[in-house]
């Protein structure tokens, strides 16, 4: 598996550009890798949001319940994150996402992700207008729109 640097987390992800030297390396020094192959569900709608993901290599497809019809929301690539809202929000998972070939994953778990955001509300804030986006993209989409 690959090493990544807080530098480089910081090209491929707009929320660590929030974040300072220190902060990145804080999440960093919290956060865990992992690596899983080609269909392998990161998280699914329904579930507890208790962290969150930045793909570091592959793509996933992001799908949602529609009526009983799985839907599918998006194909992030690498430098995506995602899964940020249910950990914010205490919520659960509005998505499901899995894995499209091989991918390997920086995951941040929701207590790391409270204490290193609460000295950065900036990055916090970049958080919550990435997922009001989605949020609403995902309704369109749901929607036919």
């Amino acid at each position: 598996m690959s090493e990544v640097s807080a530098n480089e987390l910081a090209k491929v992800s707009k929320l660590f550009e929030a974040l300072d030297d220190h902060g990145r390396l804080e999440l960093l020094r919290l956060a865990k890798k992992s690596r899983h192959p080609d269909g392998f569900v990161v998280c699914a709608e329904g579930e507890t949001g208790d962290e969150f993901f930045v793909l570091v290599e592959g793509r996933v497809r992001v799908t949602a319940d529609d009526l009983g019809a799985t839907k599918e929301i998006a194909i992030l690539e690498k430098g995506a994150f995602f899964g940020e809202m249910a950990v914010l929000n205490h919520e659960k998972r509005s998505a499901t996402v899995a894995a499209l070939g091989d991918i390997e994953l920086v995951r941040f778990p929701r207590t790391a992700v409270d204490q290193v955001l609460a000295a950065y509300p900036a990055a916090r804030e970049m958080l919550s207008k990435v997922g009001v986006l989605r949020s609403e993209d995902a309704l369109n989409k749901m929607m036919g729109g």
